[in-house]
């Protein structure tokens, strides 16, 4: 598990802690808070989960992965080349 996945469980909880508290004491504010940090969270999470199946990908198969990076930088330079 990367450390990215903690942190946006953790972010994720605190952020649904946060709006419900907000809501229990009737601070908009606070509430919406809690939900921007929830997002935030949840995508921090998404971004650790992505590198997690990279690297799990790229520990699978090096020999892909090798040639889907070769192929990505022949394509971003003919883009760049213009």
């Amino acid at each position: 598990m990367k450390s990215e996945q903690v942190e946006g469980v953790a972010k994720k909880l605190a952020g649904k802690t946060q709006s419900a508290v907000g809501k229990l004491i009737g601070d908009s504010k606070m509430e919406a808070e809690g939900a921007g940090n929830q997002a935030a969270g949840q995508l921090t999470k998404t971004y650790g989960d992505a590198l997690d199946n990279l690297s799990t990908f790229i520990k699978e198969k090096p020999i892909a992965a090798i040639a889907i990076g070769a192929a990505a930088l022949i394509l971003i330079n003919r883009i760049f080349r213009r």
